[in-house]
């Protein structure tokens, strides 16, 4: 009997990480899953249409599709954490300026980059490891350098419409444009035989439908994004850039072991070798979208956390992020090995040694999905609680040092060892951070947020006790500050809130539950607060219509008093939750 009672408490406590996690995640994992579909599809049309050569020539144009990534979530995934971070805070025009900075500076390279690619294609080509007189891969590289600024303006937009209180919209955004580059690519490249640039037309239409939609949430001002044009914050590209290219600069380092990896199946066993990698490569891209998704849909969720040093909604996150997408990860995984013949038929690599390269190819890799999981999302968490180090560390490892290792020992034995690659890189990469985290602070790097001065508590509308739990959060704080004036505002602000949200809402709801969380601070504290009620701002009340002689709205008082203590209120409906932000 106590341990179900332990149970249905710990169960309360979780309650707004549990269902934020869910509205976050499972849009978040379609999305991700899709937009790497819409790649693999990509190839599988390719090459049933042209064969090894065309999947060839993908390969051999990777590389540049990773340069623009690079550029595109460094950013974007940086600046979408500081954004996140900021609105927690209730600092609306700085978030803005994050967002506005990072679209202006990305846009200006993208143009100039793909510009001076088109210039200079031949030599580009030379040093992508192609011949300049492969018209097929000429035409690939061409065509994607023409719409960088369409295709890869994707990130910021779906990095901080995520994080600005539209995760649906987002992930819906990105799912229908993999659905439609999935379909046009069918159209473009089988029936239009329109070849690999068709599989770059069907990406634009995916984009642009993709652009359109998570703009229409920023001019229609559903969030706190607005469109405009800034000064570029350089300091805030700055934090955007340390924080994002943690896991970002993956793709600088994917960017030259891809050229690497070309190079040197090229004189393994030519176009074929270079197709067969070019299969487990697409393959790895799905794999690796349940971990991406995962790191996307909890970045913000941490990130807010943090702001409010509430270690326990951290630790459950990661360990919700860890337990769904391992459950997926392990199904690929499984599926992956008892499929790989079909699997390689699937890209038209049905026969001879294309067949058996890729075969064997992609059973050896579903050997590192789990520990490639594992590196991807603490990577991303490691990113999200500002431990970029760790993050870069993890990268660093898993995306270059130990991936040229595993290269260099398993092409001495030709092609069959050649994809153990895969499996020594991650796992030589776990047994490499893993301790470094654990003697430096934990593994879960917390040791730099002080909680002595945090206090976070449950109230649950059911619950006869609200009286008391406010009541020790408020002797609590009367032991961390000694100011008494401020300790009577910390309780009175608190009973007030909760009063009125319980006090609306009674008979409507069958439960409410409200999270606070105080964190004393040197002059002041930072009260958050979080509920399940529907959208309501208890601070929106008129307490100008307070008239004492009539005895008109005394429930009130309470609330004006806080109004006219505090120093800032912020609200927000986030993620379906009331947020509310008060500095006193």
């Amino acid at each position: 009997m106590n341990a179900a009672i332990l149970k249905g408490k710990t169960d309360r406590q979780h309650f707004f990480v549990r269902n934020t996690f869910r509205r976050f995640f499972v849009p978040t994992l379609i999305s991700s899953v899709w937009l790497a579909v819409a790649g693999v599809v990509d190839s599988v049309f390719i090459g049933n249409a042209i064969g090894a050569p065309g999947l060839a020539a993908i390969s051999l144009g990777q590389p540049v599709y990773l340069f623009y990534n690079i550029l595109s979530y460094g950013f974007s995934i940086g600046g979408s954490i500081h954004y996140a971070a900021e609105l927690a805070q209730g600092h609306e025009k700085e978030g803005n300026r994050i967002f506005l900075s990072v679209l202006e500076l990305l846009l200006i390279v993208y143009v100039a980059t793909a510009s001076l690619g088109l210039l200079f294609l031949p030599q580009l080509m030379r040093l992508l490891g192609a011949d300049p007189a492969n018209d097929i891969v000429r035409t690939y590289i061409h065509t994607q350098l023409i719409f960088v600024p369409i295709m890869f303006c994707q990130g910021p937009f779906y990095y901080f419409v995520n994080a600005d209180n539209g995760p649906k919209l987002a992930a819906a955004a990105m799912t229908l444009s993999g659905m439609l580059d999935t379909f046009f690519s069918y159209i473009f490249v089988l029936r239009m035989k329109l070849g690999v640039a068709g599989s770059v037309y069907s990406t634009v239409v995916g984009a642009v439908v993709m652009l359109s939609l998570t703009g229409w949430h920023i001019a229609k001002r559903r969030g706190a994004l607005r469109f405009g044009l800034v000064r570029i914050d350089w300091r805030a590209v700055a934090l955007a850039a340390r924080t994002g290219f943690a896991t970002a600069v993956r793709y600088l380092f994917e960017f030259i072991t891809m050229i690497a990896v070309n190079r040197i199946l090229m004189s393994l066993s030519g176009h074929v070798g270079v197709a067969a990698f070019n299969v487990v490569y697409n393959i790895s891209i799905l794999c690796a979208a349940v971990s991406d998704g995962t790191v996307i849909a909890t970045e913000p969720m941490l990130s807010s956390y943090r702001s409010e040093c509430n270690l326990g909604n951290i630790r459950f996150t990661l360990r919700l992020s860890l337990f769904w997408s391992g459950i997926i990860s392990l199904a690929f995984a499984v599926l992956l090995t008892a499929f790989s013949p079909m699997t390689s038929s699937l890209f038209g690599m049905r026969e001879g040694l294309e067949l058996a390269y890729t075969t064997t190819g992609i059973r050896i890799f579903a050997l590192s999905i789990l520990p490639a999981l594992v590196n991807a999302v603490f990577g991303g968490y490691y990113q999200a609680i500002l431990r970029e180090q760790l993050a870069y560390l993890i990268t660093f490892l898993r995306s270059f040092i130990f991936y040229l290792v595993a290269l260099f020992l398993c092409t001495r034995q030709g092609m069959d060892n050649f994809w153990y690659v895969f499996l020594i890189a991650e796992l030589l990469t776990l047994f490499g951070w893993a301790p470094v985290a654990a003697f430096s602070g934990g593994l879960l790097q917390l040791h730099d947020i002080d909680v002595s001065r945090v206090r976070t508590v449950l109230i649950d509308s059911t619950s006869r006790e609200i009286g008391a739990e406010i009541g020790r959060l408020q002797e609590f704080f009367e032991q961390v500050v000694s100011d008494s004036r401020l300790c009577m505002y910390i309780g009175l602000t608190i009973e007030e809130f909760c009063c009125a949200i319980i006090e609306r809402f009674r008979g409507h709801m069958d439960e409410i539950y409200i999270q606070v969380t105080v964190v004393a601070k040197d002059g002041g504290c930072t009260i958050y607060l979080r509920d399940n009620a529907y959208t309501f701002n208890p601070f929106e009340a008129d307490t100008e219509s307070i008239d004492l002689e009539a005895e008109q709205s005394l429930d009130l008082m309470g609330l004006r008093i806080v109004k006219k203590e505090a120093k800032q209120i912020y609200y927000r409906n986030y993620t379906g939750f009331n947020t509310l932000v008060i500095e006193l």
